[in-house]
């Protein structure tokens, strides 16, 4: 079981919306995809280990949810700043997305 965490330690998530205008893969990696996203005040590079779900191409234009003030990571030498909110089981993942049309760069609460 994970530890519960408070309302106050959840604000400390800033969860956005972001458009995807570029993705591929990594060169010389198996699983990881490099994904430009539109934040709705700056672009960024996310690096994520989803190629085993998703084909590039059908990443483009979606709009996913991110955490966009996670720490900065180097990932195979490529910095990542943020990560994708997905839902995963056994050999099942799906990206957490809007429902419907939404700018880039929502809060989400």
């Amino acid at each position: 079981m994970v530890d519960e965490i408070t309302i106050d330690d959840f604000g400390k998530i800033e969860l956005k919306t972001a458009k995807v205008i570029e993705c591929e893969k990594v060169e010389k990696s198996r699983r990881l995809l490099r994904i430009v996203v539109d934040t709705g005040d700056e672009r960024r590079q996310i690096i994520s280990s989803i190629s085993d779900y998703y084909d590039p191409d059908e990443l483009i234009g979606k709009t996913l949810i991110v955490v966009a003030n996670l720490k900065k990571a180097k990932i195979m030498g490529l910095e990542s700043e943020g990560m994708l909110l997905a839902a995963e089981r056994d050999d099942f993942l799906t990206l957490v997305t809007t429902d419907r049309e939404s700018p880039a760069g929502m809060r989400i609460s």
